[in-house]
């Protein structure tokens, strides 16, 4: 952005003009870049003149390649460095000082394709979180979106100054981009919800209160939230940018006849509101954490959490539903909205740290259920140790062995001598019977 800086020798009570200029050094590519600064002096006397004239924020030391006889200092108050120096002028004598510098406001190819890389590399690492084809429309909506800061920047044209404000407004949408690339919530969203598009109303009154015709600098700034890509329709304004508030400003010079009143109705992009994508995946993932420690010794905290966000969700889509009367209020209810959202946001991510920790309790518990069986095992192998890690002796082994065989021995000679009876009785038993039934015949 270029601010308008004035030679700041006032004690002479001379009307001293300061004029800067930006021009571009080759019409057909993006090359070095001239500032042109202008010192009169409108005075019949000659005068020595103060400049002093602040360098837009890209600007840095290296980036200056002729100073033009001028010193380079920061401005630790407008956060950004500046030109300064002394001239000598004649009467109605008028200086140009031609500072050369790079052209810092030009998106390098080298960014975008490493911006590309990283949308491909998130694409197959988390584009699997919801199907192929839904991860494939949310890659191609961050590529769209690149190309198009690329297109625009391929074919700008015009001053200068709108190209800085171009390059800015290309920055931030890069910047966009890398975020959404990085971030699992937007690979987890559905592809199939368009965000809406609506226009906002941005109402300014302009005024010369005087008796005569004269040049009104009207500067007016926007929301924050408001980027120059959000201004629909500017009216002849230029967005420029305040670097000490960090603010962008609507920017013109008009001719006003005595006592003119002016309406002016600039048309902005409704940036003021949580698309509902966000808010269901907020919460979806409350309702399956909740889901999960239903039954964990977390289960109370696990509540008040969730019932939080439910509440707050629930308070964002009331109030989005609500039609206001003016943007003011349009953008307060959005700004309460955001803090609520933060807030949800906040929960759910104490409730998912609850929900790890539930699990890594059960993965612990099975870990000792583990090392429980591992220690019985061990046991078991000491006992076994105990028994026949030793390997015995020769004489110990037929030992072993003679002393298996007499047990043998012996349970065989019982078990016959038990045969032995038993059959015997049974023996007298059948003649008895059969005696019997013999002699009564």
């Amino acid at each position: 952005m270029m601010r308008t800086a004035g030679l700041s020798s006032w004690r002479w009570s001379i009307c001293a003009a300061f004029l800067s200029g930006l021009i571009v050094c080759c019409s057909m590519c993006f090359a070095d870049v001239f500032i042109n600064v202008l010192a009169v002096n409108g005075s019949d006397v000659a005068q020595k003149k103060t400049i002093e004239f602040s360098l837009p924020g890209e600007i840095k030391p290296e980036d200056i390649i002729d100073n033009a006889g001028l010193k380079l200092d920061y401005n630790f108050k407008d956060a950004g460095y500046f030109l300064h120096g002394e001239v000598e002028l004649e009467a109605k004598e008028t200086k140009t000082f031609r500072v050369r510098v790079r052209d810092v406001w030009v998106v390098k190819e080298a960014e975008t394709s490493l911006l590309r890389d990283e949308i491909e590399r998130s694409y197959k690492e988390m584009g699997g979180e919801r199907n192929a084809a839904n991860a494939d429309l949310l890659r191609q909506k961050l590529l769209d979106q690149l190309k198009n800061i690329i297109d625009k920047q391929d074919q700008s044209s015009g001053s200068i100054e709108a190209r800085i404000d171009g390059y800015r407004n290309n920055i931030q949408a890069i910047a966009a981009i890398k975020a959404q690339a990085k971030l699992i919530d937007y690979w987890s969203m559905d592809a199939s919800i368009q965000r809406p598009s609506k226009t906002i109303n941005f109402i300014l009154q302009v005024e010369n209160s005087g008796d005569k015709t004269k040049k009104v600098k009207q500067q007016h700034y926007l929301p924050v939230e408001v980027k120059p890509g959000h201004v629909i329709d500017r009216q002849g304004f230029e967005v420029r940018f305040d670097e000490k508030k960090g603010q962008y400003f609507l920017f013109k010079e008009d001719d006003f006849t005595a006592g003119e009143k002016r309406k002016i109705t600039i048309a902005i992009q409704d940036v003021w509101f949580i698309p509902e994508n966000e808010t269901v995946y907020i919460r979806d993932h409350a309702s399956y954490a909740m889901g999960e420690l239903q039954k964990s010794k977390y289960v109370n905290t696990a509540k008040v959490l969730y019932n939080a966000i439910i509440n707050s969700l629930d308070l964002i889509d009331a109030l989005q539903k609500t039609q206001q009367p003016n943007i003011e209020q349009h953008i307060g209810a959005y700004r309460l909205n955001a803090q609520r959202f933060e807030q949800a946001k906040k929960d759910l991510d104490a409730l998912e740290k609850l929900l790890s920790r539930f699990r890594a309790d059960r993965e612990k518990s099975k870990i000792k259920n583990v090392m429980q069986k591992i220690q019985t095992l061990k046991s078991l192998a000491r006992v076994s140790d105990a028994m026949f890690d030793k390997k015995p002796t020769v004489n110990a082994a037929w030992k072993l062995i003679g002393a298996v065989m007499i047990f043998l021995g012996f349970f065989t000679i019982i078990y016959f001598f038990v045969w032995f009876l038993r059959s015997s009785k049974e023996k007298k038993q059948e003649d008895l019977k059969y005696g019997k039934k013999k002699g009564g015949a």
